[in-house]
């Protein structure tokens, strides 16, 4: 998701991408991004223009949720926008010379080869916000132009007719103005609640795992895997995730029907991962269970709790937070202050424990807090109460 410096931070990307591109095709070649008329008056050197002319709205992206909302949660949808460039070349030459002509043909082969603006690609030091960060990348495509449409152009842009292409980019999601709602879990659905349950043929000679406890776990915690033939072979419990590298676990307890293990390693961020069971025969033979979810809840580490914070004279609170295991670069990482996510503000290294949070109170009052990293949230549940109930411990007073 992005802020409103997202389609400043679009455009200049596009800038960047092209500077790099064409820093050979003409010595001392500028990219701009002027309206034509001003490109063209007092224009001394050689230059490409990129010029944002129209936005549209994707309507497509219009009803999706917001990503990483849950069922139950309200949010509203982000604003998906496509924005329309015109790239036209500038020489002190004819317009229609060959110095043009070599500029949009590099421009045109360097938009074809780096058609989606990676994060790479974004000027991180310029403070245009995180459109770097957003789920769905830019894609840079070529927009056919009728030579009516291209006519229109100019005589709206009251400038002497020149040799352009038309290139759109999509699509920029802006964030919603509105604060996502996101209520507190229910602690009790009761005892009947269960699911059905699911057991492997016990004739099946293949290992088979059929079940996680719990589905969500938290750092150091105990990882109960059921299922059958699970000491069939030196078993290894192995954590991948579709961004960080894989963790290996050893396990604790191993037997026919169950294997134990601590849930931790160096590598282990909060998120969504995925588990399995490898096992080594003798004869060095391996054989893979299916993989099932598994969700790694991150742990709010800050003490002692709960935590206490004033209001600045513009009704700003500021809140750090320690988060346990580490977050990485690239997470989305939220604090759920009582119903209201507020995304992380500062964000230093590759892993980062202590994060950031800003955001208004309208006044004095006590707010539970959870973390949400990438869609998987923190406990707010007493595991020790009976019956259950939410930890009083786990929120912020605002003074």
């Amino acid at each position: 998701m992005s802020d409103s410096d997202a389609v400043a931070a679009v455009t200049n990307a596009l800038q960047l991408v092209l500077r790099r591109a064409l820093a050979d095709t003409v010595r001392g070649l500028q990219i701009t991004s002027k309206t034509p008329d001003e490109a063209a008056s007092g224009q001394d050197q050689s230059a490409l223009n990129v010029f944002l002319y129209r936005t549209t709205i994707d309507g497509a992206w219009r009803n999706a949720d917001p990503p990483g909302i849950r069922p139950g949660e309200t949010g509203r949808p982000a604003l998906p926008v496509v924005l329309h460039y015109l790239l036209t070349p500038y020489t002190n030459d004819d317009p229609n010379s060959r110095a043009a002509f070599r500029i949009l043909g590099a421009a045109m082969a360097a938009l074809h080869d780096h058609c989606v603006l990676g994060p790479e690609d974004y000027d991180k030091s310029a403070g245009l916000g995180d459109a770097h960060l957003q789920p769905e990348p830019v894609r840079i495509t070529p927009a056919d132009l009728s030579v009516d449409d291209m006519s229109k152009l100019w005589s709206a842009f009251q400038s002497q007719y020149r040799v352009s292409v038309a290139y759109e980019a999509r699509v920029v999601l802006l964030d919603s103005a509105r604060p996502t709602r996101a209520p507190l879990p229910v602690v009790r659905r009761g005892a009947e609640g269960r699911g059905p349950e699911a057991a492997a043929d016990p004739a099946d000679p293949c290992p088979a795992l059929t079940g996680v406890t719990p589905e969500v776990a938290k750092f150091g915690d105990e990882l109960v895997l059921t299922g059958s033939r699970l000491d069939a072979g030196t078993p290894v419990v192995h954590l991948t995730h579709p961004l960080f590298a894989a963790v290996a676990l050893t396990p604790s307890a191993v037997s026919e029907h169950e294997v134990r293990v601590k849930v931790g390693g160096g590598d282990l961020v909060p998120g969504p991962w995925s588990v399995t069971v490898v096992l080594t025969g003798d004869d060095g033979t391996r054989q893979f269970t299916r993989t099932l979810p598994l969700a790694v809840a991150p742990r709010i580490a800050t003490s002692p709790l709960p935590l206490r914070a004033r209001r600045g004279t513009d009704g700003t609170v500021k809140l750090k937070v320690e988060c346990e295991p580490p977050v990485a670069a690239g997470q989305r990482v939220q604090l759920l202050v009582g119903d209201r996510p507020v995304p992380v503000t500062a964000f230093r290294g590759p892993r980062e424990k202590k994060l950031t949070f800003s955001f208004p109170a309208s006044g004095p009052g006590r707010h539970v807090l959870r973390l949400r990293v990438d869609g998987v949230d923190s406990s707010v549940v007493d595991d020790d109460a009976t019956p259950p109930r939410l930890n009083d411990d786990l929120a912020v007073v605002v003074t």
